[in-house]
């Protein structure tokens, strides 16, 4: 694959400073334009992605109906009626081979607070479906912002009927009370053909035959055009051809396909767009039992990963136009190998590198929504996993951690007020501290954190809404109030219970600053939660800083159903 870059990668339309309809001339017809010759099909549908006071992102995903061409041509058209009577805009567009035919058309020049509608043509006259957007509010108005907050999507794992019922309630809701648009925490697609893809695999039982699709075949992901294996036998996508399949396998779905047509969409990414539990480039699959030790460096699964997320997902990368400090970019091919991640280097940080999406928009005056990259500069796992995957003491590598060894293990050097200990004891084995040297653990990454903390400041907004993918909440299981020779356990090291030191500098901050009315919106544990975040949990008296509401999952299993089948084992 060539360099990509935004700019010339995909077709950028600019209404500049008024919206065409306010400048007679500036509308095209489809005489006035260069025609396009091609018939197209557009299987994967429509999307409309990071709505701003005065512009959106439009996609498409358009196959050539004729030949094998490198690219081809097609109209995009936005008006303000869902019968196209008086168009605003008709330009071409270009869907290249290079990037799968995807087209990605961000739109500036238009009204705030406004509806629009938009489809996709072919020189041969074939029509996409119809998409329907909104823009944000002006930047001083003061009005509410309705959003709907989702995550995890496994297909395998279920039917897609919580996007239809989202659907259905929307259509017939007041005008008023519509979604505006929809916050996707992660999660979109699973990058394995696996069943179950959560700490207690080993204690389910697959759905005999497995779900089928109206259709009437099988509801997983199919067959991999390349795939990998690993050492205890979950395929994965490895190439950039498998994650292109595994997106256009999932949007093959009605349900969301509509809902991508009816909201515009606002996405990150948590760790199954890239792989399970990952930290920077890393994977995690064979991590526990005999393949404890095993490193599994993966440049190259990376930048696949985040090119194909790049062609699929819309996103906005010009989107925040305050004096904030600006990184997020689109897609840049690097030609990487695969290093151990053991040490800093410089593959791990060209693949992480070739994509960065965290970035803020604004609602008006009532909404700052802040995104974060939860993945892509997170330090390792608190607990190594040769300790945590071998000798039987743990259920799973990052599942069911006693609470302070996870703590003291996070803080590294910084533990016991900069005095860690040199060894460790847990289950009766004592080991070696393999964390004593080493700096706190961290999701966020000293860049991204620095981002973050200068956004919150600066807010004027009356809410700080933190597109969050893994949880802040402590989940806490008190097996000590049971058998006070148990430890107290929380339920993952993957989110931010694993990062407890950099979680307390967080909420620190907030508290020190005084900035008020920040509210979490986070997903990945397929649970409803919700409840206050605070400072630091294990003070004598913690002081609530946040306040955090997790959504439970599309489709993926829930948690609560591992428990009840590990409770009858």
């Amino acid at each position: 694959m060539q360099r990509r870059v935004f700019l010339q990668s995909i077709v950028v339309l600019s209404l500049q400073a008024t919206a065409a309809a306010t400048l007679p001339g500036c509308r095209r017809s489809r005489d006035a334009t260069p025609r396009p010759e091609l018939g197209a099909s557009f299987p994967q549908g429509v999307a409309s992605a990071d709505p701003t006071s005065d512009s959106v992102v439009l996609w498409t995903r358009a196959l050539p109906q004729q030949g094998d061409p490198e690219s081809f041509s097609l109209y995009l058209e936005l008006a303000e009626d869902e019968a196209f009577a008086s168009l605003i805009l008709q330009e071409v567009v270009l869907a290249k081979a290079t990037q799968d035919f995807t087209v990605h058309a961000r739109i500036s020049g238009l009204q705030a607070d406004r509806v629009y509608y938009y489809r996709f043509v072919s020189g041969q006259g074939d029509q996409s479906v119809t998409g329907r957007t909104w823009t944000a509010p002006e930047a001083e108005a003061l009005q509410p912002v309705k959003l709907a907050f989702v995550s995890c999507q496994e297909r395998k794992h279920g039917y897609y009927g919580a996007w239809r019922r989202m659907l259905l309630d929307d259509v017939v809701a007041p005008a008023e009370e519509q979604i505006r648009f929809v916050l996707h925490l992660g999660d979109f697609i699973y990058e394995t053909d696996e069943a179950w893809q959560d700490p207690l695999d080993a204690f389910r039982q697959p759905i005999p035959g497995g779900l089928i699709e109206a259709s009437g075949t099988p509801r997983d992901p199919g067959t991999f055009p390349d795939g990998g294996t690993s050492a205890s036998g979950v395929r994965y996508a490895r190439t950039l051809a498998d994650y292109r399949h595994l997106y256009r396998r999932y949007l093959s779905d009605p349900d969301l396909l509509a809902a991508r047509a009816r909201w515009p969409f606002v996405c990150i990414w948590d760790d199954h767009e890239f792989s399970d539990d990952c930290w920077q480039s890393e994977a995690n699959y064979d991590d526990d039992g005999a393949n404890a030790s095993t490193n599994e460096p993966s440049q190259q699964r990376k930048v696949a990963a985040n090119q194909a997320w790049s062609e699929y997902i819309p996103v906005d990368y010009q989107s925040d136009d305050s004096e904030l400090p600006h990184h997020a970019h689109d897609f840049r091919f690097a030609e990487v190998a695969n290093t151990p991640n053991d040490k800093p280097n410089d593959d791990n940080s060209a693949a992480i590198e070739t994509l960065v999406i965290y970035r803020r928009l604004q609602f008006g005056r009532m909404v700052d929504l802040l995104l974060t990259d939860n993945r892509s500069w997170r330090s390792d796992h608190a607990v190594p996993e040769d300790i945590s995957g071998g000798g039987g003491v743990f259920i799973h590598p990052r599942a069911v951690m006693p609470l302070d060894l996870l703590n003291t293990l996070d803080a590294g050097s910084e533990a016991n007020d900069g005095r860690p200990p040199a060894f460790l004891g847990v289950g009766g084995l004592l080991f070696e501290n393999p964390r004593r040297h080493r700096p706190p653990g961290s999701i966020l990454g000293e860049r991204q954190k620095a981002w973050w903390k200068t956004a919150m400041a600066q807010s004027s907004s009356r809410w700080r809404l933190w597109g969050n993918s893994v949880p802040l909440l402590r989940f806490k299981v008190n097996l000590d109030a049971l058998n006070a020779l148990l430890p107290g356990v929380v339920v993952s090291s993957d989110s931010w219970d694993g990062y407890a030191h950099e979680r307390r500098e967080l909420m620190q901050y907030l508290l020190t600053q005084k900035i008020r009315n920040v509210v979490s919106l986070s997903g990945d544990v397929h649970a409803h939660f919700s409840g206050l975040v605070m400072d630091d949990y294990d003070a004598a008296q913690p002081q609530p800083a946040a306040v955090e509401v997790v959504s439970a999952a599309i489709s993926s299993l829930s948690m609560f159903d591992g428990v009840e089948q590990l409770s009858r084992r």
